[in-house]
């Protein structure tokens, strides 16, 4: 039952990241805010795993999942919102991530052996189409915060984010769960403790707004959608369980609708109907079954 909610639930917690991070940045640069999340996420992990008496062990498959965690969550975070922080319109840097299905395809193609039909690359050309015609009305191309750093920062979180969720399908799917979050969270806090104690004061205004939305990041992102992307990944090819993401702009604008009031235009909702069709191409073209797990040692 949750596999099958999971891509759903999956979508709506992940979406409401690019409203939070919004909310966050005006109270703490967002290395040092990702380092808070990530280190209020492992401890509630270790007291879990003392509850749960879950064994925090696992070798070879912890480094792995601190590897994993490294490149999805701290570098593509980091990515993600350092280019916010930075001036980048959230429009502009939604379509950049929304190409990150393709750049998964590719590499699970390459690394995985997973053979994709012509039909399912139309799927992936079509969801970007989608996921752009679902942002135009928030795309400002001429926007001042469009500079050369701005773009690499969004850029940088292509690979980061492919990188992690091929090498997660690969080496780091046999883990204990618990043991398993602690170590992503931690490899994920070694990059962007490394990245605030070189660019950032690590000043936080402790606001309650403050508390809130970190309280929020980490539960309802870090456990809730992390966990879910971690489930599709493990029971599905990596290319396909990225797609999931071409539905992220078409949420993030209905919960702006909902929630601010803005509005839904036509060409967005023409988006959303070619961001679904994308996702059911890709989710039911035949695929080959992957290569075996290799594992060292």
């Amino acid at each position: 039952m949750l596999l099958k909610l999971a891509p759903a639930l999956f979508v709506l917690l992940w979406s409401s990241g690019f409203i939070a991070a919004k909310i966050a940045l005006p109270y703490a640069e967002p290395a040092t805010f990702l380092f808070l999340r990530f280190a209020v996420v492992v401890a509630l992990a270790g007291v879990a795993g003392l509850v749960m008496r879950a064994p925090l062990r696992g070798g070879i498959d912890l480094l792995h999942a601190g590897v994993a965690g490294a490149m999805m969550l701290g570098l593509y975070l980091s990515a993600v919102l350092w280019s916010m922080y930075a001036g980048m319109p959230a429009g502009v840097v939604a379509l950049v991530v929304s190409l990150h299905p393709i750049t998964t395809a590719v590499l699970s193609s390459l690394w995985l052996g997973e053979r994709i039909s012509v039909v399912g690359w139309l799927g992936f050309v079509l969801g970007v189409v989608g996921a752009g015609l679902v942002l135009w009305p928030k795309l400002d191309l001429g926007a001042s915060g469009i500079r050369p750093e701005t773009i690499g920062l969004a850029l940088l979180a292509l690979p980061a984010m492919s990188c992690g969720t091929v090498y997660q399908k690969r080496f780091a799917g046999q883990a204990d769960v618990v043991a398993a979050t602690i170590a992503q969270h931690v490899g994920a806090m070694l990059v962007v403790g490394l990245i605030a104690a070189v660019f950032e004061t690590r000043v936080v205004d402790w606001t309650p707004t403050m508390v809130a939305t970190l309280a929020w990041q980490s539960l309802a992102l870090s456990v809730g959608a992390f966990g879910l992307l971690l489930l599709m990944i493990r029971a599905r090819a990596a290319s396909r369980a990225s797609s999931m993401f071409y539905f992220i702009p078409a949420a993030s604008a209905a919960m702006a609708f909902v929630l601010l009031g803005e509005r839904l235009e036509p060409i967005q909702l023409v988006g959303v109907v070619v961001v679904s069709a994308a996702v059911f191409l890709i989710s039911h073209v035949p695929s080959t079954k992957s290569l075996p797990v290799t594992r060292p040692g």
